[in-house]
């Protein structure tokens, strides 16, 4: 079997192809694999902030009950007080 010059050409410059390095986006797309997600990937950085808004309402949440116990014990101090004041005539 022999070859043409042409031939000839295209299978060397096949092989040139081959002996270049593939690149990061050749190689996970031959190896039919996902690309690593990177941190300035819109996903990552959607739960990312998923979270933080999940930690953030646990926080408030905690927040308000802290004042609404704090509230309710100031108006019990405020009566006590009163009652107090009201016990030795002074009001």
């Amino acid at each position: 079997m022999t070859t043409t010059k042409k031939e000839a050409k295209e299978f060397e410059e096949m092989l040139d192809k081959l002996r270049e390095p593939m690149t990061k986006e050749e190689e996970y797309k031959n190896a039919d694999v996902p690309m690593p997600r990177g941190p300035n990937d819109l996903e990552e950085i959607i739960e990312r902030l998923e979270f933080r808004n999940n930690v953030l309402h646990k926080h408030n949440t905690k927040q308000m009950e802290e004042i609404i116990d704090l509230r309710a014990k100031i108006a019990k101090l405020e009566k006590n007080a009163t009652d107090q004041f009201r016990n030795k005539g002074e009001m």
